[in-house]
């Protein structure tokens, strides 16, 4: 029985069909005729259907959607990767949201060639060379390089809880425990657990030509197959069935669901007595909000491939299965694209729960966009009127300073985000952040 799983979703785990009679073809006209021009398997002498397989469902899910996810995923995972890696981002935590950026950005890359282009191609009619010359080579690694990178998103994500929980559940160890280096070693670890777990799926498939029916010789392109080892029943019922769900789901889920849910008990405790709580432990608190909603993401784009693995393994008892190969193949495909959002999901999270990432990534990609808004501010904008009732009732035309008395008043290179001096007055951050790389000043006309 084939596993349909998340990413152990086989991308050519499809039935090849009937062998192809000996037919004349020179008697032939029509859809006979056309027939006779699809490719033959070398592996298993048939035509192969599944080259016909790709319709508008496909396109659309793995050709636009989740190929617009990916791209989107790596552009902010990398933004991501940047942003925690800098000096002042330099955390226990923040190193093992990097290592789940850098899983993030392989996953995604790998579902672009394994399941995005092709299915572009077989749609389209474009890309024929790449996709039936180049990256049925390349599906043999990309697709055990895409799993390596489930399981390690996984992990990383569990590792993240068991640090925010012993931080905010056991302060005092965290001092010795949740440390830089140590964070480094964990990530070492799990890159290394993860890569010996899914050594097997690097020879799951092997690359074979797809030969011309009417000369037997003609290499129409080539196509990945399963191995005699991932047909072995044995194999599949262990590694890919049972091992996949105790790995994939008990051991994550469990500690995922127990220890946020312990977190989650002290944070609420926290908030009631949030006057009592020191600067770092409130710290500790809004991490662990944000850790949160990680695994609330986590969990709901991994349930329906928990779903289909529980299926799959009903179905092993049964003589007549739960959802036939068709619903399993259509359940696999959305839950690819919910792994791929997860993925490429987390930057969102950042930006709305971690105050320090949000004001870093304002610093380092928005101050230019804001100053380029200051210089083209409307000469009609210079007088602002207060409403009345804002001095004495009075209406109080504001006017701007010039150029020259506001070289006079902002010191020279003052930073967009540096905070103000005691000196000078405070503006708001709005109006900071809105209206100009430095605080405007004021003075009644």
């Amino acid at each position: 029985m084939t596993s349909t799983t998340g990413m152990d979703a086989h991308p050519a785990a499809v039935d090849h069909g009937p062998a192809e009679m000996d037919i004349d073809p020179t008697g032939l006209l029509g859809d006979e005729y056309l027939l006779l021009q699809l490719p033959l398997c070398n592996a298993c002498n048939s035509t192969m259907p599944c080259q016909l397989e790709y319709g508008l469902y496909q396109f659309v899910l793995q050709g636009v959607v989740m190929n617009v996810v990916n791209v989107l995923g790596i552009v902010c995972n990398t933004i991501s990767i940047y942003i925690l890696s800098r000096k002042q981002m330099r955390a226990s935590i923040n190193c093992c949201l990097i290592g789940l950026a850098t899983f993030d950005i392989l996953l995604l890359v790998c579902s672009i060639f394994v399941w995005g282009l092709p299915a572009i191609s077989q749609y389209s009619g474009g890309m024929r060379s790449l996709t039936s010359r180049i990256i049925p080579h390349m599906t043999p690694w990309l697709y055990p390089l895409a799993t390596i990178a489930h399981t390690g998103s996984t992990y990383v994500t569990v590792t993240v809880t068991v640090e925010r929980y012993v931080a905010v559940c056991h302060s005092l160890k965290a001092r010795y425990i949740c440390t830089y280096g140590r964070a480094r070693l964990y990530m070492i670890l799990i890159s290394i657990f993860v890569v010996l777990y899914n050594v097997p799926k690097f020879f799951e498939l092997r690359t074979e030509p797809m030969l011309s029916v009417l000369d037997n010789h003609t290499v129409m392109g080539y196509i990945p197959c399963p191995t005699a080892l991932r047909d072995t029943d044995m194999y599949i019922e262990v590694y890919i069935m049972w091992m996949y769900f105790i790995v994939m789901y008990c051991i994550p889920f469990g500690t995922l669901v127990i220890l946020n849910s312990l977190i989650y008990r002290n944070v609420r405790i926290a908030n009631r007595m949030r006057q009592l709580l020191s600067r770092r432990q409130e710290k500790e608190i809004g991490l662990a909000t944000m850790l949160l909603a990680i695994v609330v993401l986590f969990i709901v784009c991994n349930s329906l491939s928990f779903v289909i693995n529980m299926i799959e393994l009903l179905n092993n008892n049964r003589t007549t299965p739960i959802i036939d190969d068709s619903g399993m193949s259509l359940l696999a495909d959305f839950s690819n694209l919910l792994i791929n959002i997860k993925s490429s999901s987390n930057f969102i999270i950042y930006c709305i729960f971690g105050q320090k990432f949000r004001r870093l990534f304002l610093r380092l990609f928005c101050s230019r966009l804001l100053r380029s808004r200051c210089r083209l501010w409307n000469p009609a904008d210079d007088v602002i009127t207060i409403a009345p009732g804002a001095t004495n009732g009075a209406s109080l035309p504001m006017k701007r300073l010039g150029r020259s008395d506001q070289s006079q008043a902002v010191p020279e290179g003052r930073h967009l985000l540096e905070p103000p001096t005691a000196g000078q007055s405070r503006c708001s951050e709005s109006t900071t952040l809105s209206r100009s790389a430095s605080p405007t000043s004021f003075r009644r006309s």
